[in-house]
């Protein structure tokens, strides 16, 4: 084959949990007898709260047809590719399994926003029924290189909150806010969609929703623009040039000689 599929999931192929009719009956073209794909297929998500494997299973489940792990590209995929923070105490900010997500990603010092919180109690003060009872020395000095967003927090309000003290700090959160934090610490970011479909009839607030939020607290209280040191995600050039190479990989891999020339992006 000389052409390659990049699809889409969440609105296209599926709706929640709900695969679409029309996606099944199309997969199974794409599939010879043995299950096999008969050009490189790479589902290109922003969804970002779970490994890649567990996305492969229930694509393999709603879809009827086998899918492995190295063609299912995450909002976060790209990241692999950001080794100089991997060795660095990077805070993450997201939901579902966000210490093995950054791990596999090859990050070795990642600290959650509830890790963070635990360290940390007096800075989380929106919620009166969360407020420490009792004030405990601080622990030992904290230093964050990095603040990694992988997708929509549950507690905005908490999420918000530490990561502006992040970046207005150095990223030593509990200090004093310092006119010396600009630029701020990097920040990496995945997935920019504002509003996303599920079973709801009308599109759910995305991570986009919560960065337009991050930025413009950050700019009201410095009077600066928050900057990202990457966005990744659909639709950024990162990510298709990540997926790209996914295509060719696999094209490399079933040993297919034509080079791939045209790639059609469903979604």
């Amino acid at each position: 084959p000389s052409f390659g599929f990049l699809f889409d999931i969440d609105g296209v192929l599926v709706r929640g949990r709900t695969p679409i009719p029309a996606a099944r009956t199309a997969f199974r073209k794409l599939v010879n007898s043995q299950g096999q794909f008969l050009v490189p297929v790479v589902f290109v998500t922003n969804a970002g709260n779970c490994l890649r494997q567990e996305k492969a299973e229930q694509l393999s489940r709603l879809l009827g047809v086998p899918i492995s792990r190295d063609q299912v590209m995450m909002s976060h995929s790209p990241l692999r590719m950001f080794k100089r923070y991997h060795e660095k105490c990077v805070l993450v900010s997201g939901q579902g399994p966000l210490l093995d997500i950054a791990q596999d990603l090859g990050f070795c010092q990642p600290i959650t926003i509830d890790a963070l919180r635990e360290k940390r109690p007096l800075l989380d003060a929106v919620d009166h029924d969360r407020r420490p009872k009792v004030l405990h020395s601080q622990e030992q000095l904290l230093s964050l290189r990095a603040v990694v967003l992988f997708g929509e927090p549950v507690r905005w309000e908490t999420s918000l909150q530490l990561i502006i003290d992040v970046l207005l700090t150095s990223g030593y959160p509990g200090n004093p806010y310092g006119q010396e934090s600009h630029p701020h610490v990097p920040v990496l970011a995945c997935n920019m969609d504002l509003m996303w479909v599920a079973e709801a009839q009308s599109p759910r607030f995305g991570h986009g929703t919560f960065m337009v939020c991050l930025e413009n607290i950050y700019k009201k209280i410095t009077g600066k623009e928050l900057k990202y040191e990457a966005l990744m995600g659909k639709p950024s050039r990162l990510t298709y040039q990540y997926a790209e190479h996914l295509i060719r990989a696999q094209a490399l891999q079933r040993s297919w000689q034509q080079p791939i020339h045209t790639l059609y992006a469903v979604g």
